[in-house]
C-alpha cells in the first residue's frame, strides 16, 4: 500500500524519473497539487493518481481496532456459504 508522505503545493517540478524504477515498490509517493500528478517519492517515477488510490484503499483498515465485528462477519458468512452448499446438495 501507497503512503502519501507529502502534498506539495508549490509550482515546483516534480523530480526526475529515477534510473532503475523497476526496483521500486513505489511505497511512499508525493502528490503535485498544482500539476496534479503522484510521483514516487524514492526513484520519482510517475504514477497513476487512480492506482494510488486504490492501493490505499484495499489497505484501509477501519478505526477502533475492534476485530471482534470482523470475526462475526467470518462466521457468518461461513454460515451462509455452509447453508447454501446444503440447499445445492440433491437428496
Amino acid at each position: 500500500m501507497a503512503k502519501i508522505i507529502s502534498i506539495n503545493q508549490s509550482r515546483k517540478k516534480p523530480k526526475a524519473l529515477s534510473p532503475r524504477p523497476a526496483a521500486c515498490d513505489h511505497k511512499q509517493v508525493i502528490a503535485y497539487t498544482y500539476y496534479r500528478t503522484v510521483n514516487c517519492f524514492i526513484c520519482g517515477a510517475p504514477l497513476d493518481p487512480f492506482d494510488v488510490l486504490v492501493d490505499m484503499l484495499k489497505g484501509h483498515v477501519p478505526p477502533g481496532g475492534n476485530d471482534h465485528e470482523e470475526k462475526q462477519l467470518n462466521k457468518e458468512l461461513e454460515r451462509r456459504s455452509r447453508a447454501k452448499g446444503k440447499q445445492e446438495q440433491p437428496e
